[in-house]
């Protein structure tokens, strides 16, 4: 079962949903988060953006706005 849908808005942005994970996947021992990794994760995954939901991380790309051609 999917606890999320694949498309989430976030300030008028529309975002396709890659990836889901536990944030403590990617604590440090102080309890804060290791960017670094957490960024190399994305990137390996072909993300573009990170969203917070409760414990988790929706690993997530921008989906464009479509452009009309006449």
């Amino acid at each position: 079962m999917n606890l999320y849908p694949n498309i989430v808005y976030k300030d008028g942005m529309a975002y396709k949903v890659i990836d889901i994970v536990k944030v403590h996947n990617f604590t440090n021992k102080n309890g804060s988060v290791n960017q670094k990794v957490l960024g190399m994760y994305v990137h390996e995954k072909g993300g573009d953006h990170v969203l917070a939901k409760q414990d988790k991380f929706l690993i997530c790309e921008t989906i464009e706005d479509a452009n009309i051609i006449e």
